[in-house]
């Protein structure tokens, strides 16, 4: 059962974040990495839906989590991918061919082989220090910021893939900090949680995880955007766990070698689809025909 709940918050979180995609493709292009984009985006219901079906996703796999063991449920939920690729290839009507397949199964299987390998456990701390939250996200930020820089320099299917590895280092800290406000729910009610940091902070985070997420799927297709966001989140969440929740890794020699195979396999399908063509097609305009080269005529 639990890992059924497992596989269908993949499919839901995969098929949501298609549709995100879908309706963050529509948005301006003035609006890339800034606030306008969400305003427009809130405002349509295309994006809202595709919103509500990754969330319900979300808390499924909140609810595997608690019911299961993490090193068996994260790698289940890491498949959302494949469950996303083919429903955006229909809908958008582009071919997924190859190269983009090949991409996608690199990040699903570099990820599944560093968390399996790694078997993380998410920590015997229910809270930590601010002050260490404070270390964790600023050292976040710091590299988000980084890479946002470094985005803007980019060709867009590339400034798409960075900005998406952006939004996942995010959503990890987001996990994290998600993990901790449920304890403090659970241990001490509503009021206390309301009056803590905590879920202020899960918001603030969140926000700014959906602006470069949704960025990203303006610049290019989900084979582009998405999979860095797929490969970022977990392995960000694995190092707050351990570096502010307590949390382990498996670190003996073969293990480890395992663990940097299973990044190496992954950086290779993120360049990999990065490298694709479809982001041709996401920006060739729709609406207009395409028109057969003309000899000039020499009308003088």
């Amino acid at each position: 059962m639990v890992y059924a709940m497992a596989v269908c918050a993949a499919a839901l979180t995969g098929i949501g974040n298609a549709i995100q995609q879908r309706a963050a493709a529509r948005a301006p292009s003035a609006s890339v990495l800034h606030w306008r984009i969400l305003g427009y985006l809130v405002h349509q219901r295309l994006w809202l839906t595709g919103m509500a079906v990754a969330v319900v996703g979300n808390i499924l796999a909140g609810i595997a989590l608690g019911l299961g063991s993490a090193a068996l449920v994260e790698p289940l939920t890491v498949t959302g991918l494949l469950f996303a690729l083919p429903i955006a290839a229909v809908w958008s009507r582009y071919r997924v061919g190859r190269r983009e397949w090949s991409g996608a199964i690199a990040v699903v299987v570099g990820v599944v082989a560093f968390l399996i390998a790694g078997d993380p456990s998410p920590g015997r701390r229910a809270d930590a220090p601010v002050w260490q939250w404070a270390l964790a996200a600023g050292a976040i930020g710091i590299i988000t910021a980084g890479l946002v820089s470094l985005a803007r320099r980019m060709r867009p299917q590339h400034e798409a893939a960075v900005l998406g590895l952006g939004a996942g280092m995010l959503f990890g800290l987001q996990a994290a900090l998600t993990s901790t406000a449920v304890r403090r729910l659970f241990d001490h009610g509503l009021l206390l949680l309301l009056a803590s940091w905590t879920p202020y902070a899960v918001v603030a985070v969140a926000v700014i995880g959906i602006l470069l997420a949704q960025s990203a799927y303006k610049l290019a297709p989900l084979p582009v955007s998405y999979p860095p966001v797929v490969a970022a989140e977990p392995v960000a969440g694995v190092a707050i766990g351990i570096g502010v929740l307590e949390g382990s890794l498996r670190m003996a020699p073969l293990t480890l070698a395992f663990e940097i195979l299973g990044l190496a396999v992954m950086t290779v399908g993120v360049y990999t689809l990065a490298a694709t063509r479809l982001v041709e097609a996401h920006h060739r305009p729709h609406h207009l025909p395409h028109l057969p080269h003309l000899p000039h005529q020499d009308t003088s």
